[in-house]
């Protein structure tokens, strides 16, 4: 139940695009705010990517990789990644460049970029990342540099938006609804989120993510050697949730500090959820929003924007576990018998418990989406 309670916490904060970093998507970053330590990780990130999306059958859209031009051009089958330091708002130069330190709870400047790693333009094929994110994406126990499956994802998932050719972001957005609002409003609110196209483009998007990850993770420089080949893969899956979490905790809280807790329904209780217990909490969710006039609540919208984490991880779960099963059990680095053979015994727990959080996650959403499009989706609320 902890890493379920870990999960659950990451709906507590939720990331935006940043509108202005669109529009100024042409506009290179100064160059005293750019990482290029980082820039190089995300070079090869994109360039296995780009490897596994070949031979999986995708048809090569880039070939090369700019990190941190300074002039980026809309050049055939290349991709623009800058790797931008954050800075706070009013913490800046006339020209960009950082004026103090970053402190927890400043709000971020508009050349940060927020949502981890985001495509801000599909002419030119540009990505834009966070330099703490980046970290964050490529610590692997402590030592960061070495190839980090999370890292991976989050860029496989932003090439994906480039073949779909729209802009895109990793993070799941909150969405915060005013209680004080009309009713009438409040539930035009609720059903707008269950719009289903940003949903398919989403998923789309993070299925082609998966099959780069099913491909790259067994082999190096993705395979963990402490662990069996089997043993490897399902870890790469609990790599990911530890870099979720610690990603939240290093950056989403800094720009939301305040923001309050999502609605109580949104954290489950127990693995499986009966169904019954699904409509209830989408129930209680959907009165409450309609019925309460004071205070706000927020909630992870359906369609907005990514799907959840925990929607991603229960993804990464399911398409790692028939990996790993095909593999042996064998190749652990022998002086670390004992670390890997409990490795092997927790990893398909904590497999089962990203997946059953996805699945009710899941279910809440079309429940909650089932009620707020009915004809009465105040009925039976007090």
């Amino acid at each position: 139940m902890v890493r379920a309670n870990v999960l659950a916490g990451l709906l507590g904060a939720g990331l935006s695009l940043s509108s202005l970093a669109l529009a100024e998507g042409s506009t290179p970053p100064p160059s005293c705010r750019l990482d290029n330590a980082g820039a190089e990780r995300v070079v090869e990130a994109l360039t296995a990517a780009a490897r596994a999306y070949a031979s999986i059958g995708q048809p090569l859209i880039y070939d090369k990789v700019e990190s941190n031009p300074a002039h980026p051009k809309a050049l055939p089958k290349t991709v623009n990644i800058y790797v931008v330091k954050d800075a706070a708002k009013g913490q800046t130069s006339p020209q960009g460049c950082s004026t103090g330190p970053l402190r927890k709870g400043d709000e971020l400047d508009a050349i940060s970029v927020r949502g981890g790693c985001v495509v801000v333009a599909v002419d030119r094929m540009e990505i834009r990342c966070s330099s703490e994110s980046v970290r964050q994406f490529s610590d692997v126990g402590g030592k960061p540099g070495r190839a980090h499956p999370a890292l991976l994802y989050v860029l496989a998932h932003e090439v994906g938006h480039l073949y779909q050719r729209r802009v895109g972001e990793y993070s799941g957005r909150v969405e915060t609804i005013d209680l004080k609002a009309p009713q009438a409003a409040k539930l035009e609110t609720l059903r707008s989120s269950c719009d289903p196209t940003s949903t398919k483009r989403e998923t789309d998007a993070d299925e082609m993510a998966l099959k780069v990850l099913a491909k790259l993770v067994p082999a190096p420089p993705y395979r963990e050697p402490l662990f069996s080949e089997q043993g490897s893969v399902l870890w790469a899956a609990d790599q990911l949730n530890l870099a979720a979490n610690s990603w939240q905790q290093a950056t989403v809280e800094r720009e939301f500090m305040s923001q309050p807790k999502p609605h109580a329904s949104f954290v489950p209780t127990e693995f499986p959820t009966p169904p019954v217990t699904v409509e209830k909490n989408a129930k209680k969710f959907v009165c409450d929003v309609l019925t309460k006039t004071a205070g706000v609540t927020t909630y992870p919208g359906r369609s907005l924007t990514h799907p959840s984490l925990e929607q991603r991880m229960r993804r990464v779960a399911e398409a790692l576990k028939p990996v790993a099963a095909a593999l042996p059990r064998t190749g652990a680095q022998q002086e670390y018998k004992p670390i890997s053979v409990l490795q092997e015994q927790l990893s398909p727990i904590f497999s089962v418990i990203y997946k059953e959080t996805g699945v009710y996650m899941e279910g809440l959403q079309s429940a909650i989406c089932k009620r707020v499009n009915s004809e009465t989706p105040t009925a039976g609320c007090r």
